[in-house]
């Protein structure tokens, strides 16, 4: 082989390093804004889990308020009568 055959195999050969290397590169990138797209959309779901779930507990108090609600009126009205029993002797 001529010296301008060895050159051109040594620069077809860095040429395909430099190649490789920029797809190495270029897939490593994709691969961490995949990464970081996948944790935001992990986030965001945790946040909306979260959201329905205060959501949920909420409902779930107020029904249990409005319980409560009702039981304090029934123990109101039974020491109302309790009294009225007690005061007229």
């Amino acid at each position: 082989m001529s010296p301008a055959e060895w050159g051109l195999l040594l620069a077809i050969l860095a040429h395909s390093a430099a190649v490789v290397t920029a797809a190495v590169k270029l897939i490593a990138w994709i691969v961490k804004k995949q990464a970081v797209t996948d944790e935001r959309i992990r986030q965001l779901q945790s946040q909306v889990d979260n959201d329905v779930t205060g959501r949920r507990v909420v409902g779930e108090m107020r029904e249990d308020i409005a319980v409560i609600k009702s039981q304090i009126a029934d123990i109101r009205n039974d020491v109302q009568t309790l009294n009225q029993k007690v005061s007229v002797p």
